[in-house]
């Protein structure tokens, strides 16, 4: 009985991949060092790979964890650069039009600001002010 023809790809062929991906190489260089189509690499190896970039993270994790005592600079820089950790969030808003358009718009818009006020009251944040009719 013929089964799914077996990889054409030699173990070293394959350790090296695993070893570049344990390096941080991403696909395109992957492919580009081993000479082997993008999308073969990917169909052929790719939970092999990701998995060998998770085992990288775990390591470096805890090579920054180590170094955190001695060497604060260089655990900061792993943690940014391939932990994908920050130092702050930056949260971005835009200005919407938030008049009311309806009576009803204007009902519910109250609503919804007194639900906001009753649930900043649970909290050490001072409520909006509820806007007057008129």
């Amino acid at each position: 009985m013929a089964g799914r023809p077996k990889s054409s790809f030699s173990d070293e062929q394959v350790q090296e991949m695993s070893e570049h991906a344990l390096a941080g190489c991403q696909n395109n260089t992957i492919s580009t060092l081993m000479d082997i189509p993008k999308s073969t690499l990917i169909r052929h190896f790719g939970k092999l790979l990701t998995k060998k970039r998770a085992e990288r993270k775990s390591n470096l994790r805890c090579i920054q964890t180590l170094l955190a005592a001695s060497n604060p600079a260089m655990a900061i820089f792993l943690g940014k650069n391939e932990l994908e950790q920050v130092d702050k969030q930056e949260i971005r808003t835009e200005a919407v039009d938030s008049k009311p358009k309806s009576e009803q718009q204007l009902e519910a818009a109250k609503a919804g600001a007194r639900a906001f006020n009753e649930a900043m009251s649970k909290t050490n944040i001072i409520p909006i002010k509820e806007a007057k009719n008129g």
